[in-house]
């Protein structure tokens, strides 16, 4: 506590909330209540020609029955892909890809006991416990880190035409 008193507890559940970076209230342009900016399904920023955004700091539609891309990786990794791949079409004059991400999945680590893992905006449960946690620690151990350095497998990691598993 702040007052240095602690409290004993088995289970100990840290939550907190996240906001897009301030640097976007430098641009003009309609913001959620996250403070991330409206774009279209290019990820330019919805009334200005030249602004891409992406990651935490874009609300794009994710697929066509209304969500959102969320403040993760999984949703930021496709986002940078596309964002990257459009700023360069722009640049050279050549149609953009749209943005589309409709496969939502979450996998929470919870310690000792395993990991839970869902598939589906309604978080059906596919993997508990160590299953889950298999799956979760690939996933931080292999998927959401970048590339090795080089040049070849960099390009690679940035098509994003690259299926999602």
């Amino acid at each position: 506590m702040a007052d240095g008193q602690r409290i004993e507890a088995s289970t100990v559940i840290w939550t907190t909330g996240v906001r897009a970076s301030s640097l976007t209230e430098q641009i003009p342009g309609e913001r959620d209540a996250l403070g991330r900016l409206h774009v279209d399904s290019h990820l330019k920023v919805i009334g200005q020609d030249d602004i891409f955004a992406t990651g935490d700091v874009a609300y794009a539609s994710s697929d066509d029955i209304g969500n959102h891309a969320l403040m993760t990786c999984q949703h930021a990794i496709v986002l940078g892909r596309h964002a990257g791949n459009n700023v360069a079409a722009q640049l050279l004059g050549v149609a953009p890809t749209p943005y589309s991400q409709p496969k939502y999945v979450t996998c929470l680590d919870l310690g000792a006991w395993g990991a839970v893992y869902t598939e589906g905006w309604d978080r059906q449960v596919k993997l508990v416990r160590q299953e889950g946690k298999a799956l979760k620690t690939q996933i931080n151990t292999q998927w959401i880190y970048p590339p090795a350095a080089n040049r070849e497998s960099a390009w690679a990691a940035a098509d994003p035409l690259i299926p999602i598993a």
